[in-house]
């Protein structure tokens, strides 16, 4: 912490923990007040919103009772037309006109219906005659020029819907016309039934007792029949309004807003009259809906402010408290932080605890598993040996690529030591380019199709002091992530280029580096996947498709090597891996061809020799591999059998023995048949790639790691017995 001096004298500038804690009691104090206006709001949010639901459910109600009357009046009277229309099909108007039967019966009809009711009829030229009114009808009266005869007589339907304005003899009334047809199939005239709105408005008045409520009812063009209560009204309503437009667009429904003859601010639900060009709408104030609601509101207010101003008191003697405690509670606050930062530092040391115990008891299982698997390659690789000979040329390749494969097999298992840190890796300097290059045709069969590839290697990029075969590895598991990564195809960019670190990086220390990077355009990682990206057995993979080991044996081989490795991902914007490599003072080496299993062999003297190991496998190919080259073997599979078939053959000018044995180990009977023959010489074999703890034992000439060549015992034999070696 940095400290400014300044001169002795009063200070001015509160204490820490007072200005660390203001915006604490600052909110402390808004909260008292502003906890019970929120709470407010949204109750009466909650209350407004639910009484305008109530208000629509009720409208949809009360709209359904409205519906069902007003299809029952119309259905009613339309069936009084079908009567009229049978009563009188086929007959001529002249005879119609003088038949006061039926005027008689639709007087009685009339008069069933329960409301006074005019039924008319009129013929092809609008002349009426007859009328429930008078008969016989007068001569003059006619229909012709009226809305219903003439969209009937236009063709414009079978039936229509009209409203004929009050007049001084007639209140407003509703017709229902129907077109009649001559047998030709020509105009003949129309049947009208007509009813007074009163028919509706009587009804309509126990659900709208008050101009609160109002119900209307309007054709689809926009003619008002009535509007219930109401006075003096316009003949016609806009068919942009509320009411209209959203009745022509959906049979029913409701909605709320102003009306367009009064202004006045209404919640409504609507509905379509059957299949009648007619809507019902019925609509209730607003302002009455929010009646109840602005009572309610008014006393929960009232509630709320006596709520605020107890808050605020309590919540400023809480502050005052508070500041009396603030240099005791500083004190065991300092206590608390120090605590809590012992705690992490614990945390950390229990984490790191935990990351090497995983990874000794991974390094465990490599190194079990690391023997077992050079036992299988050395009984592989003894069992070429032999036949290599009798191969035919035709089936060399079949040989040389098996051989191939138990050198990747080695190469897997040297990786597997090196990632658990139990391999000694073998530097030297390593052209970035050459390496690329080498891995070329691996990298495009790793990849696929879908994704291409394309390097960014600097022209003076210098070589790298590291292991090939690990760094070799180490690019193959990095591109296999980043396809991986691209499940729909992409572009994989390798890169090389020389580098400098001025200050440490992480494992890395300064100096001169090689940077090779290898990035993707995949879908990337997020922070959390990030962070544990380099634990043993974590992936983000599905089941089968990775054992989450690549990158920690990438880590593994960079730190080992001396460097250090970055990541860089962001979901949906790829990954970059990025490996700073020491760099090499002097240039690249050559790699030395591989060597390819023997044509034919030539077997010259050999010795009388005891090979032992515990693995049948191992032990029969070795055996006859060393038969084949020239010397007598005798088998032995563990000590005990090894030291007395010593004791019974005293020709034995050599033992040959594998370290993991049972009971007794190699080096254990090394020291026991020396015991017994002191210049016996012995050659140890182990299949632990790691080579053995604490080294060469004593009394061993040479050690020779699984999976070894044959030539290599055989010179190794030969060197140790004095016998001339052989090509």
């Amino acid at each position: 912490m940095f400290r400014t001096q300044v001169p002795d004298g009063p200070s001015t500038a509160p204490p820490r923990g007072q200005r660390r804690h203001a915006p604490v009691q600052v909110l402390l104090l808004c909260l008292s007040v502003l906890l019970p206006l929120a709470l407010f709001a949204w109750t009466a949010f909650s209350e407004h919103r639910q009484a305008l639901q109530d208000a629509e459910q009720t409208a949809d109600r009360t709209i359904a009772a409205l519906h069902e009357h007003a299809a029952r009046v119309l259905e009613t009277n339309d069936l009084v037309l079908s009567e009229v229309m049978r009563q009188t099909e086929g007959r001529p108007w002249e005879a119609i006109a003088g038949d006061s039967r039926l005027w008689t019966y639709l007087l009685r009809v009339a008069a069933d219906l329960g409301q006074p009711t005019d039924i008319t009829l009129a013929d092809a030229s609008g002349r009426v005659r007859m009328t429930t009114t008078r008969f016989p009808a007068a001569r003059d009266d006619s229909l012709a020029g009226q809305e219903d005869f003439e969209a009937l007589r236009g063709r414009r339907g079978w039936t229509h819907v009209a409203v004929l304005p009050e007049t001084s003899l007639t209140p407003r009334q509703i017709t229902l016309s129907r077109r009649r047809v001559a047998a030709d199939g020509s105009f003949d005239g129309i049947l009208r039934i007509g009813l007074p709105v009163s028919q509706f408005s009587a009804f309509w008045g126990r659900y709208a007792p008050n101009t609160r409520y109002v119900v209307t009812l309007a054709r689809s063009d926009g003619r008002l029949v009535i509007r219930w209560p109401g006075a003096t009204l316009p003949e016609w309503v806009s068919t942009e309004g509320l009411f209209l437009r959203n009745a022509l667009a959906e049979r029913t429904g409701h909605f709320a807003g102003a009306s367009g003859i009064d202004g006045v601010e209404r919640v409504s639900a609507f509905t379509q009259v059957r299949d009648y060009p007619l809507h019902l709408v019925f609509s209730v104030e607003k302002a009455a809906v929010l009646h109840e609601w602005q009572d309610r509101m008014t006393l929960l207010g009232l509630y709320t402010v006596l709520a605020a101003a107890a808050l605020l008191g309590m919540a400023l003697m809480t502050v005052r408290q508070y500041r009396e405690q603030r240099l005791d509670s500083g004190r065991w606050r300092e206590m608390a932080e120090r605590l809590a930062a012992e705690s992490a530092r614990r945390e950390l040391a229990e984490a790191a605890l935990r990351r090497a115990q995983t990874l000794e008891a991974v390094g465990q299982l490599t190194a079990g598993v690391a023997h077992d698997f050079n036992n299988l390659l050395q009984a592989i690789r003894s069992g070429l040996f032999l036949l290599a000979p009798r191969v035919p040329e035709s089936s060399r390749k079949v040989l040389d690529a098996s051989l191939q494969a138990v050198e990747r097999g080695a190469k897997l298992v040297r990786q597997l030591m090196v990632f658990s840190r139990r391999e000694a890796l073998q530097p030297r300097p390593v052209d970035p380019r050459a390496l690329v290059a080498g891995v070329g045709e691996l990298l495009q069969k790793a990849v696929g199709a879908p994704v291409a590839i394309q390097t960014e290697i600097a022209p003076d990029v210098g070589a790298a002091m590291i292991d090939p075969t690990q760094a070799e590895l180490a690019m193959l598991n990095l591109t296999i992530n980043a396809r991986d990564a691209m499940p729909q195809g992409g572009t994989l960019t390798i890169g090389a280029r020389n580098a400098r670190l001025d200050a440490p990086l992480g494992a890395a220390a300064a100096g001169e580096y090689v940077v090779l990077s290898v990035g993707d355009t995949g879908t990337g990682m997020p922070p959390e996947v990030l962070d544990r990206v380099l634990e043993p057995f974590f992936t983000t993979k599905a089941v089968g498709k990775g054992t989450g080991l690549g990158l920690s044996m990438v880590h593994g081989f960079v730190t080992q090597s001396g460097g250090e490795m970055q990541i860089e991902s962001r979901p949906g914007a790829g990954t970059t891996v990025s490996l700073w490599l020491p760099r090499a003072t002097r240039a690249a080496e050559a790699e030395a061809p591989p060597v390819a299993l023997p044509r034919a062999m030539v077997a010259g003297p050999g010795c009388s020799l005891l090979l032992v190991d515990d693995d049948a496998l191992a032990r029969l190919a070795t055996a006859a591999a060393l038969r084949e080259m020239g010397h007598e073997v005798a088998e032995a599979r563990d000590g005990e059998e090894a030291l007395i078939v010593l004791g019974q053959r005293p020709d034995l000018r050599l033992m040959v023995t594998d370290y993991a044995m049972p009971q007794m180990n190699g080096a254990e009977l090394t020291l026991a048949a020396r015991r017994r023959r002191p210049g016996l010489p012995v050659i140890m074999i182990t299949g632990y790639a790691a080579g053995l703890p604490g080294g060469k034992p004593p009394g061993v000439r040479m050690l020779l790691r699984k999976p070894f060549r044959m030539e290599e015992l055989d010179a190794a034999v030969r060197d140790a017995t004095g016998l001339e070696a052989v090509a």
